[in-house]
């Protein structure tokens, strides 16, 4: 029943970023829907009024290639008020776990390495929550689950990003999760994340935007989630999380999102 810790969303974010790894080999494809929508950008201006309606699209498919080694590769594709349907960034990630409370470690603690491209098209979105076309960024998560006879019943992890673009000034981005399994088939969760840019800019110029490099921007997002876990197929979840602060990033979004993970193994 292990692998089952493996088959939860990513909640709201790209990559998946739990310091819990599936088995040798075991592909994780999964495939994710979210709608959101922000009624304003904070400090934004020509014009001073802006929203938009976001539908995003996500393919990932990751494997653990080697004992405490994953790699995921990933997909975004967008629709807003600005972008009809266009590739929002394309990217890999690498992950090396260095310990594992499963096995007996006092947490379990991955180090992450993320780099993306970003089509200048999509930069110039302020859906588009990226500094520049290239990004990479190196992140640390830790966790600890609560079991019983090898079955988690809590887990408790958290992870912090620091990020740099070609070009703009660089960010760091923490998030915190908490979750509780009922009956070994019922996942409910609760989050919290955070982007903060250390650009010089405080307006968002969305007339001529080009990515938030340049922008001194922040933001915190609260969210739940639901997920039902399926012996075989895999698993179906959704969230929806809500923006209680944002400064020069668009304000007071709302984002639903559905996924659908489904494990399988190629040997």
């Amino acid at each position: 029943m292990r692998y089952l810790l493996l088959l939860f969303p990513a909640l709201v974010f790209g990559f998946v970023e739990e310091p819990w790894y599936p088995k040798v080999w075991e592909f994780q494809l999964r495939s994710g829907y979210s709608y959101r929508y922000y009624p304003s950008v904070n400090q934004g201006e020509n014009p001073s009024s802006y929203h938009s309606n976001d539908h995003r699209i996500d393919l990932n498919l990751g494997a653990q290639v080697w004992p405490n080694w994953d790699v995921q590769l990933e997909s975004d594709f967008l629709h807003s008020k600005k972008l009809n349907w266009g590739t929002e960034r394309v990217g890999m990630q690498l992950r090396h776990l260095l310990l594992d409370d499963v096995v007996g470690d006092p947490v379990s603690l991955s180090l992450d390495l993320q780099t993306y491209y970003v089509p200048t098209r999509s930069l110039r979105d302020v859906s588009v929550p990226y500094h520049s076309q290239g990004n990479i960024e190196l992140s640390v998560a830790v966790g600890k689950e609560i079991d019983r006879t090898y079955n988690w019943l809590y887990r408790f992890w958290g992870a912090l990003g620091v990020g740099i673009g070609n070009r703009g000034a660089p960010w760091i981005r923490p998030l915190m999760v908490a979750e509780m399994k009922l009956r070994q088939k019922h996942v409910l969760k609760a989050f919290a994340k955070s982007t903060i840019g250390f650009g010089h800019n405080h307006r968002v110029d969305i007339a001529h935007f080009n990515g938030y490099g340049s922008i001194a921007h922040r933001s915190i997002d609260l969210g739940i989630g639901y997920n039902i876990l399926f012996q075989i197929w895999g698993s179906l979840g959704v969230s929806g999380s809500y923006r209680i602060y944002s400064r020069s990033f668009p304000a007071h979004a709302s984002t639903i999102r559905i996924e659908y993970r489904l494990p399988f193994s190629l040997f």
